[in-house]
């Protein structure tokens, strides 16, 4: 990491952000999420591990995106509204 990375993530807050598309067996999901980097590594980490495909997209990807259900989640250091469409 560089010194700019470095002071970010030691920053408790710094907030990043960032659209997410993710896949998993019975669900297609865009996230638009914000928090502190490590707060997001965490959660696309978890994703991951419990066998989601995860890639970044862009605003007009989630602002395009057909859904089912929307929903909005407040946690500590992350926030995030959740577009659903299940399969």
């Amino acid at each position: 990491m560089n010194k700019t990375q470095e002071r970010i993530m030691a920053d408790e807050n710094h907030v990043q952000h960032m659209f997410l598309l993710v896949e998993s067996s019975d669900v297609v999901c865009v996230l638009n999420i914000a928090g502190h980097p490590y707060r997001l590594r965490e959660l696309i980490f978890m994703m991951v591990e419990n066998g989601c495909r995860v890639k970044q997209t862009t605003p007009d990807d989630f602002n395009t995106f057909d859904h089912d259900k929307e929903t909005v989640e407040v946690h500590d250091f992350l926030t995030s509204i959740i577009k659903a469409k299940f399969v």
